[in-house]
């Protein structure tokens, strides 16, 4: 699957620009502030109808308007596609080949990405949340039934949670509502898990070999660290019930998948406390050329890679070794300020858009 078009309307500093003739490897340069990672938040908002940047799209509107349009065409092996999203004062709304979409899960992931950015570099020294949301996006773009287990369990949190604020103030409550809600809860927990679980091993099966290429000597691996891994039912519900007590007195839920982790384990430590910053850098990218492993050799799915200021990050060597770890079919996009970051023998088969003569 390949981006063939890109058309932007009042979208960051763009009133109006059109992209296109994209090729299997694009290179977008320019100075900064002139709008190449809004071209690449424009690809992730056609497949994921979220920003990487913001959760506010007031922020993504021009200055001069109060809305924004993207418009993405794409080929997927038959008649093109194009994509729509238009944000204004009423809300988001969603298009599929001009038809307009009432749910954005029926949007989402027409075509999948898999971004690197310096932001996500410092993935393993972010919060736990921050991992966990990263997975769920993951994830979500293999499986939309993912979605709505998620969306479910988070629904189920919220109300136990609002309960368990009422049982501190009255503890005449009835008590019962719990032991119903809680069972709602491991069931939509353990199928959360189970995907959290799967994927994580699937990365396991590519990221030592793949990080092998930048560190001969080490040695990686992710471990899934959840309050669900006795994966029993009924060990889960009695568990639950044993800390219910403290729940209460707390207000809310303290056991789940909504504490879920995973942790990067590097020559048997801890990579967030014992790697350097360059390893970490490093682990991530390997984890994320691992994910492209799984999206084209177990879903047979091609991912578009999105490459977002990451030369500046990385020597010369492991920039090539980027190269080597991708199918030459998968379609990618650069941005970079500086063309020298770049090996010749890449710019020779890349389609370079710069933006410095635009203006």
């Amino acid at each position: 699957m390949n981006i063939t078009k890109i058309e932007l309307i009042n979208f960051r500093n763009y009133k109006k620009a059109i992209f296109d003739k994209f090729s299997n490897l694009n290179i977008i340069i320019g100075k900064n502030g002139v709008g190449k990672t809004s071209i690449i938040e424009a690809i992730y908002l056609g497949s994921l109808a979220k920003s990487f940047k913001t959760n506010s799209d007031d922020t993504i509107i021009n200055n001069e308007s109060n809305s924004y349009k993207i418009k993405i065409y794409y080929f997927d092996y038959g008649p093109k596609n194009n994509l729509e999203i238009i944000y204004d004062k009423t809300g988001k709304k969603t298009k599929i080949n001009s038809k307009l979409q009432k749910r954005l899960s029926d949007f989402i992931s027409q075509y999948r990405i898999i971004m690197l950015s310096p932001d996500e570099l410092k993935l393993i020294k972010s919060s736990p949340n921050t991992r966990r949301n990263y997975l769920n996006i993951q994830i979500s773009q293999l499986y939309k039934e993912y979605i709505h287990y998620l969306n479910n369990y988070n629904i189920l949190i919220k109300n136990k949670n609002d309960y368990l604020k009422k049982l501190m103030i009255n503890g005449n409550l009835d008590i019962r509502y719990l032991d119903i809600i809680d069972e709602k809860i491991v069931d939509e927990g353990m199928k959360i898990y189970n995907y959290r679980k799967d994927y994580i091993n699937k990365i396991n099966i590519y990221i030592n070999d793949i990080f092998k290429k930048y560190d001969r000597n080490s040695n990686i691996f992710i471990q899934y660290v959840s309050d669900y891994e006795v994966n029993d039912k009924e060990k889960l519900l009695k568990e639950l019930k044993r800390i219910r007590k403290k729940e209460i007195n707390l207000g809310m839920t303290s056991f789940g998948v909504h504490r879920d982790d995973y942790e990067f384990i590097h020559n048997e430590n801890n990579s967030k406390e014992y790697s350097s910053q360059g390893q970490q850098k490093l682990i991530v990218l390997a984890m994320k050329l691992a994910e492209v492993s799984i999206f084209t050799n177990d879903y047979n799915i091609k991912p578009i890679l999105l490459l977002d200021d990451l030369f500046s990050e990385l020597d010369e060597k492991n920039r090539n070794n980027i190269f080597k770890s991708i199918n030459k079919d998968t379609q990618v996009f650069i941005t970079t300020t500086d063309l020298k970051n770049i090996n010749k023998r890449l710019l020779d088969r890349a389609k370079i858009f710069n933006l410095d003569e635009r203006m």
